[in-house]
């Protein structure tokens, strides 16, 4: 099966907007998480259509060189999402260059190597010190992060402690000394923070969850 990591644009914003919905449900079991009264996750009832609930995903597609929000297609369809974030948009008490901010495939993908590619393919794409966090009741992610960070690279740290979202289990790791994998797109190394990145962007995915 050939898997292709494909940074979206504003041509295939939509695809990943439309799979959002099937991901929160996926995580709501270990978020402990209920729709609001519209049935919609992670938004008061004062949004009530999905149209509007994907609007809200619209900023991962306003700041390039800081959200790199990557399709996941398996023989060119779709199969999920790897959204990763820079240090410019990330809390400050999350000290890394970049962090797997939301990461999902399709149920029908799983078991089948796209997930495990597309994740190494996102570590090739961006070089420095890398956060993934996950739900400590999630044994299936943390079993997969696990065995992927530790078929990347030896030297990783793995534990489980508070975190700006919440209880996690963390994985870290610093890929700058690796040859590059990236490919044809190039690879991107962490930007020098400007004031602006500080007062504009470190907030703009504190809320997010890093629900990998």
């Amino acid at each position: 099966m050939s898997v292709e990591l494909k940074l979206s644009d504003a041509t295939d914003a939509h695809v990943i907007q439309n799979l959002w919905p099937l991901y929160q449900h996926d995580v709501s079991e270990f978020a402990s998480s209920i729709p609001n009264r519209h049935g919609l996750f992670g938004v008061d009832d004062s949004v009530t259509t999905l149209a509007a609930h994907a609007a809200r995903q619209a900023r991962w597609w306003t700041e390039p060189g800081a959200l790199f929000p990557y399709l996941i297609l398996a023989d060119g369809r779709p199969a999920g999402f790897n959204l990763i974030a820079a240090r410019a948009c990330l809390a400050d008490a999350i000290d890394a260059d970049f962090v797997v901010h939301e990461f999902f495939v399709l149920h029908a993908y799983r078991g089948r190597g796209v997930a495990e590619e597309a994740a190494v393919r996102g570590f090739g794409m961006h070089e420095g010190t890398w956060e993934i966090v996950t739900y400590p009741t999630h044994a299936r992610a943390i079993a997969f992060w696990r065995r992927v960070v530790r078929g990347y690279t030896s030297a990783y740290s793995e534990e489980e402690r508070d975190h700006p979202w919440g209880r996690r289990v963390c994985f870290g790791f610093d890929n700058a000394s690796r040859p590059s994998e990236a490919g044809p797109q190039e690879t991107v190394r962490p930007a020098p923070e400007t004031a602006a990145d500080t007062v504009r962007g470190r907030r703009c995915c504190d809320t997010g969850g890093g629900r990998a």
